[in-house]
């Protein structure tokens, strides 16, 4: 007990002691009351600069690695550091490298006879790896210390210091940005940890973690008509259209509302459903990352499906004394893709026949052989595809400078239509996202058109509607890569604050780990995360050709017509990379360099 009191006086004495400081210097760029962090003069900076660093005339960091062009302001008057894109000669070489591999992977495709089967690793048989997902404290105690962190996130941003504190670089830089990583790599290993999730079942099961049924909840089950990820879809573009639009990003108190929105919206249908149908519905976090993760190199399936086939009791989905049901509803009888399972654990714990298997495996192994493609999904993946490019294009000049309105995108549309900055900005959001639709629309009704043509009648039978939902999965490894790319810039090039802001995390005037009053020069130069980003653009078109190439087969065969067909396809996610690359190419505002 003695402990919880020292966190609690540790938090309540600064929020009073604050009263008594009024009469002590007020910082001019952040308000604090005796500030000592380096926003307040290069004196400060100087104090703790190294024998050998260099300050950046621009940003004031400490040996800065971004290449700083110039300085500048958002349309709120903060502050912007802008960073030159990708050089000329690596612009061109990128475009280069996507035109090449476009042809000759077709190439190389069209010569091959038939497809290798796929390998796998089963990391059950690492028996630590196999008890730790069999033990009753699984996923629960990681659940309950992460959302520790998010209370004590949401505690900072409701009541610490409105420009030093931690939460909106923790959430939006660390988090945010590297969640995508922990989705490339370990698929849905943040649902397995989730505290939206830990607090919504203990809520309403009354229990911290283990087996047993949920008492305070009606138990009704999830309407058919919302049975979609059309809800999941449209909270999607809301947060980025708050993120953006409102700069949510930059505002403590703002992050910690959004947290505690999402927190009600995992709560609320805990009460009301059975299993976690948010979770699998709902939730935007979760369907990005399920649609995503269909590219990771980590799965759970069953071990042996014909165990599976002979199965009667199904433990896996209904549940047993030692695990509970599956709570996104799924029968790993039926499991092909990583779309819907949280990796919680419960089909290891329930499986009376031991048949559960996590694996590693080749990357995009899901989209390879896609079997169920679904509208909803399909829509996803391309808004996917427009909100990441939208993401970068909101952070170069050429979408806003109000230093210089004229000629950008957000100045159009406000001297044409006559709107402010929000009514601008929704106006310019709305076009960003539906363009890239209707363009890869338009490409997909010329390959229906040549099916029409030159195919037999079972190819020109195949109506347009299956086309696009089919090939959208394609432009996924387009989406995720370069979705990677742009947050490894930031959490590379601005990572690094935290390490100033975990020694004063909600601005009081700490210095815990003696890193409050330092400056740190980005995790990565500018150089480094350039050919990185290159890299990962052109991985993703690549793996688009190659699926884009076996959705074809799947449809129409393989005869010359399946190639004809995949052409506009194909030159659809030329341009898609190519509009990828150009964005990388402007320069970019870098906010979160200042403190």
């Amino acid at each position: 007990m003695k402990y919880y009191l020292a966190i609690l006086l540790l938090l309540a004495v600064p929020v009073v002691g604050t009263a008594q400081e009024t009469a002590d210097v007020i910082c001019t760029q952040c308000g604090m009351v005796n500030c000592t962090m380096p926003c307040c003069a290069d004196a400060n900076r100087a104090v703790d600069t190294p024998v050998n660093g260099v300050i950046c005339e621009i940003c004031g960091m400490v040996n800065c690695k971004m290449g700083c062009k110039a300085e500048t302001v958002d349309w709120k008057g903060d502050t912007l550091m802008v960073m030159p894109g990708l050089p000329n000669w690596l612009f061109y070489a990128s475009v280069i490298a996507v035109l090449v591999f476009s042809f000759v992977i077709v190439e190389v495709l069209g010569r091959r006879s038939k497809q290798q089967p796929l390998w796998r690793y089963n990391l059950f048989h690492l028996r630590p790896m196999k008890a730790l997902f069999k033990s009753r404290f699984f996923p629960g105690l990681f659940q309950m210390i992460v959302t520790i962190f998010f209370l004590f996130l949401v505690y900072a941003g409701l009541y610490g210091h409105q420009v030093i504190n931690i939460t909106p670089a923790l959430v939006w830089t660390i988090w945010w940005a590297g969640l995508i990583f922990i989705i490339l790599f370990f698929g849905k290993a943040w649902c397995t940890i989730c505290p939206w999730d830990f607090m919504a079942t203990a809520l309403s099961s009354l229990r911290l973690w283990g087996v047993g049924d949920r008492p305070l909840t009606l138990g009704l089950k999830w309407p058919r008509w919302m049975r979609n990820i059309y809800p999941a879809i449209g909270l999607f573009i809301i947060l980025t259209w708050l993120e953006l639009g409102y700069h949510v990003t930059t505002s403590p108190k703002m992050t910690a509302y959004m947290a505690i929105g999402m927190l009600l919206l995992a709560i609320i249908p805990a009460f009301i459903f059975d299993r976690k149908g948010f979770c699998r519905y709902g939730c935007f976090v979760g369907r990005i990352s399920g649609l995503y993760a269909n590219f990771s190199p980590i799965e759970v399936r069953s071990a042996d499906k014909s165990v599976c086939a002979g199965c009667k009791t199904k433990d896996c989905y209904r549940g047993n004394e030692n695990g509970n049901p599956c709570p996104t509803f799924l029968n790993l009888a039926m499991l092909e893709d990583n779309t819907y399972c949280i990796m919680c654990g419960d089909c290891v714990k329930s499986c009376p026949h031991d048949n559960v298997a996590l694996n590693v495996r080749p990357f995009a192994s899901d989209l390879f052989s896609y079997n169920q493609p679904r509208k909803d999904e399909a829509y996803l993946a391309l808004i996917l595809l427009s909100l990441t490019s939208f993401h970068g294009l909101t952070m170069t000049p050429i979408w806003e400078n109000p230093e210089q309105p004229a000629g950008t995108i957000i100045g159009w549309i406000s001297s044409l239509l006559g709107t402010g900055h929000l009514g601008s900005f929704t106006i310019g959001m709305s076009a960003i996202l539906a363009i890239p639709i209707i363009v890869y629309w338009l490409f997909c009704l010329t390959a229906r058109s040549i099916a029409q043509q030159w195919g037999n009648e079972v190819q020109r039978s195949i109506p347009l509607s299956k086309i696009f939902i089919a090939f959208a999965y394609s432009v996924l490894p387009i989406a995720l890569c370069y979705h990677v790319a742009h947050n490894g810039m930031h959490l590379f090039m601005e990572g690094q604050n935290v390490l100033t802001l975990i020694s004063d995390p909600m601005g009081r005037g700490w210095d815990l780990f003696g890193t409050a009053t330092k400056t740190y020069p980005p995790i990565l130069g500018a150089m480094t995360v350039w050919i990185l980003q290159v890299i990962l653009v052109v991985i993703g078109h690549i793996y688009g050709i190659i699926i884009s190439q076996r959705t074809a087969e799947k449809l129409f065969g393989k005869d010359r017509v399946a190639t004809w067909v995949q052409l506009p396809l194909l030159l659809a996610m030329i341009l898609f990379s190519f509009i990828s690359l150009w964005i990388m190419h402007l320069d970019m505002n870098m906010r979160g360099t200042l403190m």
